[in-house]
């Protein structure tokens, strides 16, 4: 029987040999595959959750802002509002959206008896808005959409703040586009749930309802875009009308950014492990070197070579690396396909978010990336940890390994 046939069984024999040991070894190389798989796969949904919030609720696949337009999301000037004009749609025409809806997003007060409270309204095109955003499906409605200039609808959260329900007036006040102060008295027609916290706390009125309060003249302070599938980028600047244009990932680079810390700090906190598990395999091939030092010097004398020992006991560290980076992998991918099917409810941190844009239910993200680099470095940890065992044991001379006690 050749070397490279036996080698395989004698691994496998001393690995079996002190099975307890074998696992407690082999733990810190579980959870670091663990981590590995399951900490990138939420940090990817953390990513995907993002970029859903904004395409379904804030900015569809690409959004077109005026030229000059604040990009910051903080502020939101209607003397910058542009109408759209030929030019504008020229452009729209030559984008190849496949829907657009029109919004203008302002500063305002609303008042519901004796509460207050500044907010954000957004005044929408009822006959666009479905088109590009999954307002039927997405969303939820307690009531109706607004159906005349009268009515609003209002965000679940900024409802709940105000204690307002349907049927109730509110005072909506606002400057207008030409900078006076301006008010409405307007009927609660609905309740609107996006599973958005940014969003949930937002005034909704048509633009026909929004024209007499802010005096907007046709003027408009976004444009969502709705393509078939998400696009990989966009032109910047559009060449007729001069309005920007950015895709939903680049909008919300910035909580993408954030998330990258995230997967660096995983990746640190699996590199600890590994390290953990490096030592736990070292210290275990070291004591099995000792061991069986008399095992290898009797098969030293039976003809194995010393690269033959070397591989033998690298077998066996790859052989360990290799099932603990296994069951590792298929216990973190198990439950990041669990909750990549049911999702995961944030709804209990949603009113500590504050303006913040995100899907209230995350979904973790699979991925064969991460699976594959966990049991390459689970694997390879684990043969760089029997590396320097494996020579020493190769270096031994026959007759002292057979005399030994």
């Amino acid at each position: 029987m050749s070397q490279l046939t036996l080698i395989p069984g004698l691994a496998l024999r001393n690995l079996l040999r002190n099975t307890r040991r074998t696992l407690i070894t082999s733990v810190a190389v579980v959870a670091g595959c663990a981590v590995l798989v399951l900490g990138w796969g939420f940090v990817n949904g953390l990513d995907e959750n993002a970029i859903r919030a904004a395409e379904d609720v804030v900015t569809g696949h690409v959004v077109l802002r005026p030229p000059g337009y604040p990009t910051d999301g903080l502020s939101f000037p209607l003397d910058q509002a542009a109408p759209l004009d030929a030019a504008v749609l020229a452009d729209l025409g030559d984008l190849g959206a496949a829907a657009w809806a029109p919004r203008v997003v302002f500063p305002a007060r609303i008042t519901a008896g004796a509460d207050s409270v500044r907010i954000r309204g957004l005044a929408y095109d009822p006959a666009r808005e479905d088109a590009v955003f999954p307002r039927a499906t997405a969303w939820s409605l307690d009531g109706a959409w607004p159906a005349d200039t009268g009515e609003l609808a209002l965000g679940t959260d900024l409802a709940a703040l105000l204690g307002a329900k349907r049927g109730d007036t509110v005072i909506l006040e606002a400057r207008t586009r030409p900078g006076a102060l301006n008010a409405l008295a307007l009927v609660v027609s609905g309740l609107v749930h996006t599973r958005n916290p940014l969003m949930d706390g937002v005034a909704w009125l048509p633009l026909a309802a929004a024209e007499p309060l802010l005096l907007l003249d046709g003027a408009r302070t976004h444009v969502a875009l709705r393509y078939d599938r998400r696009p990989d980028s966009v032109i910047a600047t559009l060449p007729q009308s001069g309005w920007s244009a950015v895709t939903s990932v680049t909008d919300v680079a910035d909580i993408l950014a954030v998330n990258d810390v995230r997967r660096r700090a995983i990746s640190v906190m699996v590199f600890i492990l590994m390290a953990i598990a490096a030592t736990g395999i070292a210290n275990t091939v070291i004591m099995a070197t000792y061991e069986r030092m008399r095992e290898i010097g009797t098969l030293r004398a039976l003809g194995l070579s010393e690269n033959g020992v070397k591989l033998l006991f690298l077998t066996e560290g790859a052989a360990m690396g290799a099932g603990a980076a296994a069951a590792g992998t298929l216990l973190g991918a198990l439950v990041v396909l669990h909750y990549q099917r049911v999702g995961i409810d944030l709804s209990s941190v949603a009113a500590s978010a504050g303006e913040l844009s995100f899907s209230t239910i995350l979904y973790l993200q699979f991925t064969w990336g991460p699976v594959f680099a966990a049991m390459a470095f689970g694997v390879g940890i684990s043969l760089l940890a029997s590396l320097q065992p494996a020579l020493h044991a190769a270096r031994m001379n026959p007759a002292d390994a057979v005399r030994a006690d």
